[in-house]
């Protein structure tokens, strides 16, 4: 894929670092543009990717500089990620009127984003939303797990683990699960991935767990104690 990102910041780095460490993803071509010469600069020795030293604000960042690496409705994702929510806009603005097939911006307000959809400008990623559900989901799921879903016969439970669970601190192997019971993902403060049966559940993980047969109470046994 191709993928332009505006912005250079913490946010960005981050996603180079996942991109890097993940096979698939290291294939991409990513540009980067970045106003700061310094950031810019860093981010230009630090990963494999082409680096603009411009400001996403100026029209013809994208007509002259950008196009003449890859014309903008060439990109496959444009990934606005600055932490200026008006520099973010305006970006994936040009990204629509361009083309551009996948067009994700970081928002801070949830009134903005719901202007972004509104318009159909792209995806807004907002951020405050996120961390809020997830500390909610932590809270809620905290004392007993909780059913969050069901997809035919099958139901998902959501569940926070503790020092004292019984779960804590061993292998998902090592905790005899009922037959129908499955941990599909493990949120751990970072990320949300499918854990391996050799994963060790620490305290603070947020864990989803698949059942058929299997009510609640049978989960809190299983995982709590």
């Amino acid at each position: 894929m191709k993928i332009l990102i505006i912005g250079g910041g913490a946010v960005t780095q981050e996603l180079l670092k996942a991109f890097e460490s993940e096979k698939e993803l290291k294939r991409n071509e990513v540009v980067v543009v970045e106003i700061d010469a310094e950031k810019a600069e860093e981010i230009s020795k630090a990963f494999d990717v082409v680096v603009i030293r411009g400001d996403a604000r100026d029209i013809s960042l994208y007509e002259s500089q950008i196009a003449s690496l890859t014309p903008l409705s060439d990109f496959d994702a444009i990934l606005a990620l600055t932490d200026r929510e008006e520099v973010n806009i305006f970006a994936l603005t040009i990204a629509r009127h361009y083309g551009s097939a996948i067009r994700l911006a970081r928002i801070k307000n949830v009134k903005v984003g719901e202007v972004v959809s509104r318009l159909e400008l792209g995806v807004p990623i907002i951020i405050p939303t996120i961390v809020s559900n997830f500390i909610k989901t932590y809270l809620q799921t905290l004392l007993q797990p909780r059913l969050v879903g069901e997809v035919d016969e099958y139901k998902i439970y959501c569940l926070t683990t503790t020092g004292a669970d019984r779960a804590v601190n061993k292998k998902i192997e090592e905790l005899q699960l009922p037959e129908d019971v499955k941990v599909l993902f493990v949120f751990d403060g970072t990320k949300l991935y499918i854990p391996s049966k050799e994963e060790v559940i620490k305290e603070g993980y947020l864990l989803y767990v698949l059942a058929k047969t299997s009510d609640i109470s049978v989960i809190l046994e299983t995982f709590k104690g």
